[in-house]
């Protein structure tokens, strides 16, 4: 019998994590899922605890294979799958709630939808990769409405501008009617396959929409494919999306949808081609070179390889540009300090001199003050020496003038006797 919701979860190598994944998955005994788990050539314990949740719980499924990668892996799951609808889920992630995409299936089978579009949150396994890796704190976030039935192009633009868009696949609910009357796979032995495919589906379907609802957590660990060092191969994996991308827009674009203007495809795979490119040594450009197919070195070299060296170009004068701007700018600045070197210094003299200005004004105000002084005590000693002139002028006199009066009288007596 039919289940409504077909979870795929290819495996590798995931013992660590694979037990809370399925944890998450089947929390809920109720939930009328199947858990589809293709374990793709492990080599540690993943297996083993594969076994034991299928034999505690009927709804998971376990695929064994070689190790052949996780388009693979999907690919398979997708053809035993027997849900109405399809969610692929990564080993080391976990789905929010179950019951959140439950919900999700219930809102698809009324509005007829063949892709579901939900939020995503990230989690971290540790704080060192938090600092590292911590713009993925605000990827897959949904925080706009998006009320109505859209053509896959048009919701595709809505999220763009909204800066909303991402190619993970856990942020998707598929119908699988939908998926397999296009024929839609993943492109096996091969990097980044899920950003095709996203494309793809959406420029295939006229009934999506998107929800705020967080369909699932990510754990941003080390080792994964996001986070372990960039090779030729993740070049090689998103020049095939290039590729595929082109084909994609002109089959669409001629045949279904003559007005539409959809290059970002073509424009994200080109900055992941080139951010990708800059991040190898020459050892990994030398394997991508013999790795190329004739058609796939055309566009690199004609579209990808130009930008790089033009940009390339453009960056070493911006460098060189910035270098002239701030050796210039070191130079103005020495040249500001010496100019405020030397205005403090001026500054400091005009003080000095006010200062020496208001020390000599006090001083001769002291001066003017100690001569006004004395001057009045020179005033004052003249008049006294001149009142003690005065006064010694007239003792002298009197003592001068009794004598002589009393010697006249003396003489007079004598005289007026002798006759």
């Amino acid at each position: 019998m039919d289940k409504t919701l077909s979870i795929i979860i290819p495996c590798y190598n995931v013992e660590k994590y694979i037990e809370e994944c399925l944890e998450s998955v089947c929390n809920d005994r109720d939930a009328d899922i199947e858990v589809i788990c293709v374990n793709d050539g492990s080599t540690d314990g993943t297996l083993d605890i594969l076994e034991q949740w299928k034999q505690k719980d009927a709804r998971v499924i376990v695929i064994n294979q070689e190790n052949k990668g996780v388009s693979v892996a999907r690919n398979q799951g997708l053809h035993i799958a027997k849900g109405k609808f399809i969610y692929f889920l990564d080993s080391d992630d976990k789905v929010k709630d179950v019951a959140i995409l439950e919900k999700c299936c219930e809102k698809m089978q009324e509005d007829q939808l063949d892709i579901l579009i939900g939020a995503g949150k990230s989690f971290f396994e540790t704080e060192e990769f938090y600092k590292k890796y911590s713009y993925y704190e605000k990827s897959y976030r949904i925080e706009h409405e998006y009320p109505r039935i859209m053509k896959g192009t048009e919701l595709m633009a809505e999220l763009q501008r909204n800066g909303e868009w991402a190619v993970q696949q856990s942020t998707r609910i598929y119908r699988r009617k939908f998926l397999q009357d296009n024929n839609v796979y993943y492109t096996e032995g091969q990097l980044h396959e899920d950003n095709y495919v996203t494309f793809m589906c959406m420029y295939l379907t006229d009934r999506t929409t998107a929800v705020k609802d967080v369909l699932f957590e990510r754990r941003i660990r080390e080792n994964s494919i996001m986070t372990q060092k960039v090779t030729h191969k993740n070049v090689e994996g998103y020049l095939v999306n290039f590729v595929q991308d082109l084909y994609l827009i002109a089959d669409y674009r001629d045949v279904k949808s003559p007005n539409m203007d959809m290059g970002f495809p073509l424009d994200i795979a080109r900055r992941d081609i080139k951010r990708t490119y800059r991040l190898l040594d020459e050892e990994e450009k030398k394997s991508l070179e013999e790795r190329l197919t004739e058609e796939q070195k055309f566009y690199f070299d004609t579209l990808i390889r130009r930008e790089i060296e033009a940009e390339d170009r453009m960056d070493a004068k911006s460098k060189f540009l910035e270098r002239v701007n701030r050796e210039n700018k070191e130079v103005r600045q020495k040249q500001e300090i010496r100019i405020l070197n030397l205005e403090q210094q001026l500054t400091k003299l005009e003080a000095d001199r006010k200062q020496e200005q208001e020390r000599n004004e006090k001083i001769k105000k002291d001066l003017q003050k100690k001569i006004k002084e004395t001057n009045k005590d020179l005033k004052k000693a003249n008049k006294k020496i001149k009142e003690m002139k005065e006064s010694t002028s007239w003792k002298i006199g009197r003592a001068i003038t009794c004598p002589v009066r009393k010697l006249k009288t003396i003489l007079r007596k004598f005289s007026n006797g002798v006759a």
